[in-house]
């Protein structure tokens, strides 16, 4: 078994190729002068399980991802595994408005007919799962996230929105603390409205937990309001830390950033590796 790490996933793929007992297929992967990318595998995987790992986000990592899997499959690979850590797009699953592409099911569509099955962590419309044709699995990010934070001392798990209850819920379940769901409405698409309810957070260490942190406007007004209720601390938790923007800045209320290696960055905390590999064992 082979795991071939894309260029934004090579601490990942290390950490999941020692999971599994797998090897680290090593990987040209450069661009042409006109800019086009150029991949090589450098292991012969003829008639091995592999299992490539990358993104689709940001665009080029489609690309690239795209011509990882071709390049096994012409190499002669027995089983082709997608993992896809973070899966772009994942919030573009239905239309809007008439004359839109479904961004999802195009890029989905696409990564499916080039393997065998496909596994995405924390996925944030488990419908896209559809999209690819081939069997697929959502594996949980939270259960790592949870984890992490044992040794953190938290007295409360707080959702940001009714969306993020089920892994809050999960989350508190596993730290043994109580979970608190915030209300909220959306104005605008940078722009939400935050209540707290009756909750009261004085002297509490307290999560925010979500899948995904991308501005980071939702998570900085819940941060406001918990501070403002006198808690203790107040940090927070994403499985994908996309941080786009002046998210960091906004961000600077929370006492800490943290994520998981889906999308490496500075704020990157703990490794979703081990639940990626129970899943594909």
């Amino acid at each position: 078994m082979f795991v071939v790490a894309g260029s934004g996933h090579g601490k990942l793929g290390r950490s999941l190729a020692k999971e599994l007992g797998a090897e680290v297929c090593g990987v040209i992967n450069r661009r042409f002068a006109d800019g086009e990318r150029y991949v090589r595998l450098l292991e012969n995987v003829k008639g091995s399980r592999v299992i490539v790992v990358q993104n689709t986000f940001p665009d080029d990592n489609v690309v690239e991802m795209l011509l990882l899997l071709d390049a096994a499959r012409e190499a002669g690979a027995k089983e082709i595994r997608a993992v896809i850590p973070y899966m772009g797009y994942s919030r573009q699953e239905r239309t809007f408005r008439d004359g839109e592409a479904i961004s999802s099911r195009a890029i989905g569509a696409a990564i499916g007919s080039m393997c065998d099955s496909v596994y995405t962590i924390s996925i944030h419309a488990p419908k896209v799962l559809d999209f690819f044709g081939v069997p697929s699995q959502d594996i949980s990010g939270t259960r790592a996230a949870a984890e992490y934070l044992q040794k953190n001392g938290v007295d409360l798990i707080v959702a940001p929105d009714e969306g993020a209850r089920k892994r809050c819920e999960e989350a508190a379940e596993i730290l043994n603390v109580d979970c608190h769901v915030m209300s909220k409405n959306r104005i605008d698409d940078r722009n939400v409205e935050i209540t707290m309810g009756d909750l009261n957070p004085k002297g509490m260490n307290v999560v925010i937990l979500d899948d995904i942190i991308s501005t980071g406007g939702t998570i900085a007004t819940s941060a406001k309001m918990l501070k403002e209720g006198g808690a203790a601390s107040v940090s927070a938790v994403c499985t994908h830390g996309l941080f786009i923007e002046d998210a960091a800045n906004r961000l600077r209320i929370c006492d800490e950033l943290m994520c998981s290696d889906s999308i490496e960055s500075v704020h990157t905390r703990y490794s979703v590796s081990s639940v990626i590999a129970e899943a594909l064992k």
